[in-house]
């Protein structure tokens, strides 16, 4: 029961919000009509409701540089990459319900005590990471519904009613039902985008902080091996277990691939939009700040500090655990190098080579192959963004001469 109860500690808070969506693998209950319909109604309200309707408006204002990065920042942009997302996430949900299987086989398997404890720290820290990346998604979208209710208070006055979204629609929106039910599909668009968009980056940090506490357990394991005293380890039984290890090895560096492989287009996608799009959560911030007339810049400013912080925590959490996986990875071989080899006779020693020879390329995961996620990217995307800030930045002063 406490092994189950480890697993469902790390997977209960993405697991929750996949399962209302329809897009959980689970590994027990089979697929069924109900949860293809969730997922369907999902994808169609955040396609419909928002990415179409915004990017139609997008054309209808083109020249009106605030107004496109104002439709572009606050919905289209993001609720694109969470649809992207959500639809990789589908398309490859036979691959994550193995990865789910060999997660909860990890958590039926005999550790030592201090396994266990390397196992159940990786599990609450996950578990929290889990609960902030969704609690902030969710947090932006009450900011953000927050933010059009006050702002339809202080519009009552005005004959036409604004929208939850700037978007066009191709019928009479003012009318009712089409203003109520247009309305409220914005909402349940900009709802199921966080869902998916924090949720899916919630299961791939579990995922793969429970490779790295993997990792850690092989790592401790096979430096207990080499130190411990040869008189304790018989004829033989030495080269039995680095040869489990080095099988335990092999079976996490596949692990590690499959979400290499699975995802590293979607992770190149995210890592450009996501650059773009912090570039013109920049700009919008300035164009706030220097706003001085309308009463609801102060609201506005919050609000668009708040969701720029949590977009890009969510590429940080990206980059965060790539580079742990890095070093755990890398750590095997270090443990190897800086062991007692020298007690074992030649033939046994030359054991140990494999794995630091296998430890040697850390484990990565990649944005397209093209680069692979660390902090140092993180940093790097900051800086760009910056850069391309400053370049809007010119091209507004630039407008505002020539008017």
């Amino acid at each position: 029961m406490a092994e189950r109860t480890g697993y469902d500690v790390a997977v209960a808070p993405c697991r929750a919000l996949l399962r209302f969506l329809g897009a959980w693998p689970d590994p027990k209950i089979p697929e069924d009509i109900f949860a293809v319909l969730r997922f369907v109604v999902a994808t169609l309200t955040m396609i419909l409701f928002a990415n179409v309707a915004q990017t139609i408006m997008v054309v209808k204002v083109w020249g009106d540089l605030n107004s496109m990065i104002e439709i572009l920042t606050t919905a289209n942009i993001p609720i694109f990459i969470a649809c992207v997302k959500f639809l990789v996430a589908w398309f490859n949900r036979k691959i994550l319900k193995k990865l789910v299987i060999l997660m909860a086989e990890d958590w039926r398997r005999k550790y030592s005590t201090e396994d266990e404890d390397i196992m159940w720290e990786n599990a609450y820290f996950s578990r929290k990471l889990s609960i902030v990346c969704i609690s902030l998604a969710l947090g932006t979208i009450t900011a953000q519904f927050i933010m059009v209710v006050v702002f339809d208070a202080n519009n009552r006055d005005s004959d036409e009613r604004t929208m939850y979204m700037t978007s066009y629609f191709p019928y009479d929106i003012q009318r009712s039902p089409n203003f109520e039910i247009t309305w409220l599909g914005q909402l349940f668009s900009n709802v199921f985008a966080a869902s998916a968009f924090s949720a899916i980056d919630a299961f791939f940090a579990v995922l793969m902080l429970h490779l790295c506490a993997q990792l850690a357990i092989l790592r401790k394991t096979l430096s207990k091996l080499v130190n411990d005293p040869r008189k304790n380890i018989k004829d033989g039984v030495f080269i039995n277990m680095i040869g489990c290890l080095v099988e335990r090895h092999e079976h996490l560096n596949k692990f590690a691939s499959v979400i290499e492989k699975s995802f590293n287009t979607m992770f190149l996608g995210q890592m450009v939009a996501s650059s773009f799009a912090l570039c013109l959560q920049g700009y919008q911030l300035v164009v706030i700040t220097s706003n001085t007339e309308n009463g609801l810049s102060l609201l506005q400013l919050i609000h668009m500090i708040y969701f720029t912080c949590c977009f890009s925590f969510s590429l940080f959490v990206y980059c965060y655990v790539a580079e742990r996986l890095q070093y755990e990875s890398t750590e095997i071989g270090y443990a190897a190098y800086q062991s007692d080899w020298y007690n074992w006779n030649p033939e046994e020693t030359k054991l140990l080579l494999l794995m630091m020879h296998r430890a040697r390329k850390p484990l990565q995961i990649t944005a397209g192959k093209f680069c692979f996620f660390s902090l140092r990217l993180y940093c790097s995307i900051l800086k760009t963004s910056g850069g391309y800030l400053s370049m809007l930045l010119a091209v507004k002063d630039r407008i505002v001469l020539d008017e």
